[in-house]
């Protein structure tokens, strides 16, 4: 099958009575399902771990100390329930059961502490999936959003700042349009989901309008499962929190920037993506072994939540990598892929001139734009500023 299901059948044969009669009883042709699941334990040894990925220790030589009094998250087995409950519910309809691949995503989610300075961090230990969501007119002026299963939000975002408005608003109030349209004269059921389509819109258009959301195809940032995030308790992660993904032995810096389902582990951004594996989109997992590590710094957001600043998240990541006893890894620096935007011309009084001065000889109208030091230069009418840049790697202010 191909969910990686092994299949194996046989055929029981009995005799009956008449055809007539065996027609009308179910149980003369019937087909019983049973399927075997076996769940996996957490890795909770450096050896273990060390099989994923031979680096880590090096990578974190604080590692091997903190693992002594660690512990496995409740999450983990609470997560492998949830994917045996999804099997139970589709069972009936067998292309729909989970495949082997994402069943057995999670290696490992540990509960970590630094014995000297307390510093906690959850470590999971998974695969990497991408996520494609994520949209800000006022930093990038074009977003694709052909995904399948493409949001332009994002769990983790902060009130708008610029005023370019969001291009994922007017094709919803085009559906909420057509939606009204069909209300009239339809069905009682068909009104509810039309009602209820209305309503999820209207709070999306409102939420794309007020917020800004981080975008996958320029922000390192990964997801957590929603139950992590809700959980109560020190080792609980929160949207924001500081967080780096280790592969090998690089270091790549980031946050949690969004929510993914209670019972998948391993997501994020398709810019985290690319670094690792340069084929990765939508349709292209990055990564299929269980070999990334997602460190996730508990209580570290910081307040009130912004555009991110890359050169910021490093260093906060450098000095929280610290105090689980260094890391012996190569961090790696993201360039900005935000573009520059297109300076507009300040429009000034044009400079006073003397009677006797020439007239212009082009004829063309002059505007004066103050220069740096002060002085008012004539230059001609400005150019409009491109109303979609390329996207052009800068330094991270």
């Amino acid at each position: 099958m191909f969910n990686g299901v092994k299949v194996s059948s046989s055929v029981e044969v009995d005799y009956g009575t008449s055809a007539t009669v065996e027609r009308k009883t179910p149980e003369s042709y019937e087909l019983e399902l049973k399927i075997k699941v076996k769940v996996p334990k957490p890795n909770t040894t450096l050896a273990e771990l060390s099989t994923v990925n031979p680096a880590l220790p090096a990578v974190l030589p604080g590692l091997e100390a903190m693992l002594t009094n660690a512990v496995a998250d409740p999450f983990f087995d609470a997560m492998y329930k949830r994917k045996v409950a999804t099997i139970h519910n589709d069972l009936p309809r067998l292309n729909e059961l989970i495949t082997r691949h994402n069943f057995f995503d999670c290696e490992t989610i540990l509960r970590l502490e630094h014995p000297q300075t307390k510093r906690k961090a959850l470590l999971i230990q998974s695969d990497m999936d991408v996520v494609m969501d994520g949209s800000d007119s006022d930093r990038v002026p074009f977003v694709d959003g052909s995904s399948t299963y493409f949001q332009p939000m994002t769990s983790y975002r902060w009130p708008k700042r610029g005023g370019v408005s969001n291009p994922f608003i007017a094709p919803r109030e085009e559906r909420i349009q057509s939606a009204q349209a069909e209300l009239p004269g339809s069905p009682p059921v068909r009104k509810e989901e039309l009602q209820k389509l209305v309503t999820r819109l209207k709070t999306e258009i409102a939420d794309l309008r007020a917020n800004s959301f981080l975008v996958s195809t320029v922000d390192p940032f990964i997801v957590v499962p929603g139950p992590l995030i809700t959980a109560k308790g020190p080792f609980s992660p929160k949207l924001g929190d500081y967080c780096v993904v280790i592969f090998g032995d690089t270091i790549y810096p980031a946050i949690v920037g969004d929510v993914g389902p209670s019972y998948k582990a391993g997501e994020a951004s398709l810019r985290m993506g690319k670094e690792l594996n340069a084929k990765a989109n939508a349709m292209y997992r990055p990564v299929s072994d269980l070999t990334v590590t997602y460190l996730v710094f508990p209580d570290t957001a910081e307040k009130p939540s912004g555009p991110p600043n890359l050169t910021r998240w490093a260093a906060r990541c450098n000095e929280l990598l610290a105090n689980l006893g260094g890391h012996g890894g190569k961090m790696h620096t993201w360039i900005d892929l935000v573009p520059t935007p297109t300076p507009t011309p300040v429009p000034t009084a044009a400079p006073s001139v003397a009677p006797s001065a020439a007239p212009t000889p082009t004829g063309e109208a002059i505007s004066t734009v103050i220069t740096a030091t002060g002085e008012p230069t004539p230059k001609l009418v400005p150019i409009k500023p491109d109303v979609r840049p390329a996207l052009t790697p800068r330094p991270s202010p």
